[in-house]
């Protein structure tokens, strides 16, 4: 609190009991009577007083009121008020040397006690001015000595004259941009006459203005009369200035409120108007109300946390104007969080007969997909439930990996969304921006749903395989609580910042190479491989399904143009051996363009000779029948030919089954032979192979060289510089699944004996001559029947993988597993 409280309460409001003081009660003192020289001092905190001025004060219970009670008991109720050098925090506690030394003398002219503070409560009056000279003591009042401060000048003189007419002057003009001292100022000048010499003139100006502590300290110290007249005329203009731009922002102020008002007013007026004619409402309020009947009709079906969130929002636009970015913010988080499908299930088609006869129908093969989707379904007619699952597809391109997603949800009867994640770099594509970014939106899984208008939509994550990493986070990450299903019924969107429950939705992702999947990801979801498509599927699916499609996209019908079954099988052998059909489809597609532009080029030309001779008769157009004869009339030469691949009987060549992420290849391992002096035997490879295949050639030759005795080439490999040569040297290679080949390869350079025609093997070979398991066994086989081989060597661990096999896979084909080097070598006819 501070030392006296200068926010003074007018002075009948003091009512308590009044105790009388000796001395005058109701006439003013001057200053010319006698005053004492020795006073209690007490100390102000907020700005001096002036002599004449009457003080209604409350002092606080503790020293202050002990002090003022002595004063009046001992004193004459005299006391001295002197303003403190810094202001004090608790005004009890002061000490002489924290006052200044020119204060006032003050009489108490009416004390009483106040209820409230447990102080008192008095009326005094300024009597002068008054210099300390010395402290008498401290305890427990500060008592000083001293003399009072008289000044004399002449008021008729004519710079006395004019400052204070000046004073009167700048008084005058101070009142019209003041209210807070008008009626002050205004009692001044009724009773300038009556003021007793321009010294009270002064303090009587300066004690209304504003002005800080410190500049009426100065003045309450200046004692010459025309310097301290110069000093309140200074702080008059600053008053003045001050007054007149507070003036003039209360009116700027006034102006833009009185203004929007005016247009409150008027907009409220008008909203009464046409509310009372039954026109129409406000935007904001059909807004609310169209909000509010969404909000009621999916109350039910969504999640508590849903529901606040929701009534939070509302709140917030409800208290906005539609003008600011806020609303417009709070407003789009509303539309998504209404918009969300809650409650809203797709029913399963849970017929399991119609279900496969719908998956055969629009895809050949597959039947690992198919199997497992009609699992799915069985699960949930016995659970009755809509539950969903994590399926991924993974297998070379142009398999159906993509298309076979859109089948099933046409057949389960769900909505179906497809997005690409490949080369994805923000994880905020997944879980959703946060609402303080511009342009915020939910992730494409909140989208997802809300476009498919279903919480059990089948969400097709295409190549979920190239997923990159990036500044803003790592997407593959954010999917571990996608595909996650102790997670995902709980997935947090960062801009709906509710739980959205996943749980219901069937997860089909692709890929090509599943080394391309984080493993904490790859772990998360059911791995379901497509090793690719052998001759007879191709041909199948040409003619049940790309034939018809590129012939309707071409505008062809069935007799304009047909494809003979052997035309299919050269296409696919001679044109497009790929694992998928993608490039197959595009030869169709290259004939259909040709017969198509035939077809035209002779319609415009029977039409021309029509219009020559009108009685002429045109012959109708002629069915194109494509067979292998004239299908290089369309195609060209074939790339590739048996004859090219495998049909050579050469020493040191052996043909190899690989695994890529394009599905299975054979590649035909070529060694050659350099002779050189004896005892100075190389080693050299080409073809971009990896350390682990370039390590495999090294240890067949190796073996070979510490068996030679036993395969009786003798110093062969010290007399000679073998190069092994793995073609398609543009295409990076690695692996140990080539040992065995690379083995065979150098040894029938060495013996000069060439292997067994239509042969492949694959299998690592250790240096001791086993031969250990590889991977890829479905894919591998699926390439080694589309470049015609007849026998395959596998290692016999994966006897178990080949037995999984389909029997069409199986068929045409002869497969031997082997253990050991020998053993291959016999199958090729380089050992007995």
């Amino acid at each position: 609190m501070a030392a006296i409280d200068d926010e003074f309460p007018e002075t009948d409001a003091i009512t308590a009991e009044r105790v009388d003081v000796p001395g005058p009660d109701t006439a003013l003192l001057r200053p010319e009577d006698n005053l004492p020289k020795q006073l209690i001092a007490l100390p102000l905190n907020q700005r001096p007083v002036f002599p004449t001025m009457m003080l209604p004060l409350v002092i606080p219970e503790g020293r202050l009121a002990t002090a003022i009670q002595m004063a009046v008991d001992k004193a004459d109720g005299y006391v001295g008020l002197f303003m403190t050098k810094t202001q004090l925090e608790e005004g009890n506690d002061y000490r002489f040397e924290d006052l200044h030394a020119v204060g006032c003398v003050a009489r108490v002219m009416k004390v009483s006690h106040h209820e409230e503070s447990g102080g008192v409560q008095l009326l005094g009056q300024v009597m002068g001015r008054f210099r300390i000279d010395r402290c008498v003591g401290e305890d427990p009042h500060v008592v000083v000595t001293g003399e009072p401060i008289t000044s004399r000048v002449d008021p008729e003189a004519p710079e006395v004259r004019a400052h204070a007419m000046a004073i009167v002057t700048a008084l005058k003009d101070l009142v019209q941009h003041n209210p807070v001292f008008a009626d002050e100022i205004k009692m001044v000048l009724a009773n300038f006459n009556n003021i007793d010499g321009p010294g009270r003139l002064a303090d009587l100006a300066a004690s209304l203005t504003t002005a800080g502590r410190d500049e009426l300290q100065l003045v309450l110290e200046t004692i010459p009369v025309v310097p301290r007249m110069e000093r309140v005329l200074n702080l008059l203009a600053k008053e003045s200035e001050l007054a007149e731009l507070k003036s003039k922002i209360r009116s700027q102020i006034n102006e833009r409120v009185s203004d929007h008002q005016r247009k409150f007013f008027l907009g409220e007026q008008l909203k009464a108007i046409k509310e009372e004619l039954g026109l129409e409402t406000d935007e904001k309020s059909l807004e609310m109300d169209r909000l509010r009947k969404q909000l009621e009709a999916k109350r039910e079906f969504m999640s508590d946390e849903a529901v606040q969130a929701t009534e939070e929002e509302l709140r917030k636009i409800s208290l906005l104007e539609p003008a600011s970015s806020e609303y417009g913010v709070a407003r789009n988080r509303l539309e998504w969080l209404l918009g969300m499908p809650w409650g809203d299930f797709s029913k399963d088609n849970l017929d399991l007969a119609s279900l496969r006869q719908g998956l055969d129908d629009d895809h050949y093969g597959l039947d690992d997909i198919k199997d497992r989707i009609i699992e799915f379904c069985a699960v949930r007619r016995l659970k009755q439930d809509r539950g969903g699952g994590i399926l991924c597809l993974a297998g070379p391109p142009g398999t159906g990996k993509t298309s076979v997603g859109a089948s099933i949800a046409r057949q389960l009867g769900r909505k179906f969304y497809r997005l690409s994640v490949g080369g994805m770099r923000d994880e905020a594509e997944i879980k959703g921006h946060r609402r303080t970014y511009v342009g915020a939106l939910p992730g494409k899984l909140a989208q997802a749903l809300r476009r498919c208008e279903t919480m059990n939509p089948v969400i097709l994550l295409d190549e979920i395989d190239k997923l990159s990493r990036g500044m803003q986070g790592d997407p593959a990450s954010a999917l571990l609580e996608v595909l996650d299903p102790e997670q995902n019924k709980d997935f947090l969107d960062h801009y709906l910042d509710v739980r959205v429950d996943l749980s219901q939705v069937l997860f089909v992702c692709t890929a090509n190479d599943l080394g391309g999947i984080p493993e904490p990801l790859r772990d998360r979801m059911e791995i379901i491989r497509l090793a690719g498509y052998v001759e007879d599927e191709k041909v199948a699916i040409a003619s049940k399904y790309l034939v018809p499609k590129q012939r309707k996209a071409h505008g062809l019908l069935a007799k304009d143009i047909s494809f003979s079954k052997s035309a299919l099988k050269r296409l696919t052998t001679g044109y497009a051996r790929e694992a998928g059909v993608r490039q197959l489809e595009q030869l169709v597609a290259r004939v259909c363009r040709k017969v198509a532009t035939a077809k035209a080029r002779y319609q415009s030309d029977a039409e021309r000779r029509k219009a020559k001779r009108s009685r002429a008769k045109v012959a109708p157009w002629a069915k194109v029948a494509v067979n292998p004869d004239n299908l290089v009339d369309y195609l060209g030469k074939p790339h590739m030919s048996d004859e090219e691949l495998i049909a050579r009987s050469v020493p040191g060549v052996v043909t190899g089954l690989a695994w890529t992420a394009m599905g299975g290849a054979t590649l035909e391992i070529e060694a050659v032979a350099i002779a050189t002096e004896a005892g100075k035997g190389s080693f050299q490879l080409t073809g971009q192979l990896g350390d682990v295949m370039k390590e495999s050639a090294t240890l067949a030759r190796n073996y070979l060289r510490a068996e030679c005795e036993r395969f009786a080439v003798g110093d062969w490999f010290d007399r000679h510089l073998v190069h092994v040569h793995v073609p398609a040297g543009a295409t990076p290679k690695d692996g140990p699944s080539a040992g065995v080949t690379m083995a065979t390869a150098m040894l029938s350079l060495a013996l000069g004996r060439p292997v067994k025609r239509r042969l492949g093997m694959t299998g690592e070979l250790t240096l001791t001559g086993r031969v250990y398991p590889i991977g890829g066994v479905r894919e591998k086989i699926v390439a080694a029947r589309r470049s015609g081989l007849k026998t395959v060597l596998l290692p016999m661990a994966n006897e178990r993988d080949f037995a999984e096999l389909p029997d069409y896979l199986k068929d045409r084909i002869s497969v031997y597993f082997v253990e050991h080097l020998d053993e291959v070598l016999k199958h090729a006819g380089l050992t007995r």
